[in-house]
């Protein structure tokens, strides 16, 4: 019976990553808008965010040793801005969205205990609410397809449990608000920098 149940335990407890494995993550990531630009009509100006914390889930799955398929998702409020205007400075709303993200990684170390990775993938980014601020007419934001690029690196810690680091740059196209007398087109790119714990299944 000891020389059968060997293999199992060397198994269970095996370092790294590689083909078949399952990850579940989550942790927190913060969110920093860059390079922000925006058109408003009228007033000109322009629009505003602040940095986010936000928490973070998401699943992967290891199609071989190198290759995974990471899926991700999440729900944010993020609150707009708008300074320097003919109208002086006021705020916009706070708008609550949902998005998933699919992205492909290839992980440079399969097995290793420390395994970094690249990836590249899309996000959807779909507009959940909008709470416009006083004295600020209803307003509509548009659905968005974003490209993600990715790196990071898992450490195993022993057992089933990982420890991750994250960074993440989202290209974000421009988007609109528009609403009954207020509209402005929204340019800018996003930073995530994110910390979380993995299990393996």
């Amino acid at each position: 019976m000891a020389l059968c149940s060997s293999p199992v335990v060397a198994a269970t407890t095996r370092p790294g990553l590689t083909q078949g494995d399952w990850l579940i993550r989550a942790g927190a990531a913060r969110i920093t808008p860059m390079e922000m630009r925006s058109n408003i009509p009228l007033i000109d100006g322009t629009v505003e965010t602040p940095d986010v914390v936000s928490p973070t889930l998401d699943l992967s799955y290891f199609l071989t040793d190198h290759w995974a398929l990471q899926l991700a998702g999440g729900v944010s409020s993020t609150r707009y801005r708008v300074a320097d205007s003919m109208l002086s400075d006021f705020d916009v709303g706070t708008i609550k969205t949902a998005a998933i993200a699919l992205m492909a990684q290839y992980h440079f170390r399969p097995g290793a205990s420390l395994n970094p990775y690249l990836g590249v993938g899309m996000v959807r980014s779909h507009t959940l609410r909008v709470d416009p601020a006083d004295h600020i007419p209803d307003f509509e934001v548009e659905d968005i397809n974003s490209m993600l690029l990715g790196a990071g690196l898992d450490y195993h810690l022993g057992g089933h449990w990982f420890a991750n680091a994250a960074i993440q740059y989202l290209k974000v196209p421009t988007y609109q608000f528009k609403g009954e007398g207020f509209s402005a087109e929204v340019d800018m790119d996003t930073l995530i920098t994110g910390l979380g714990l993995g299990y393996r299944f």
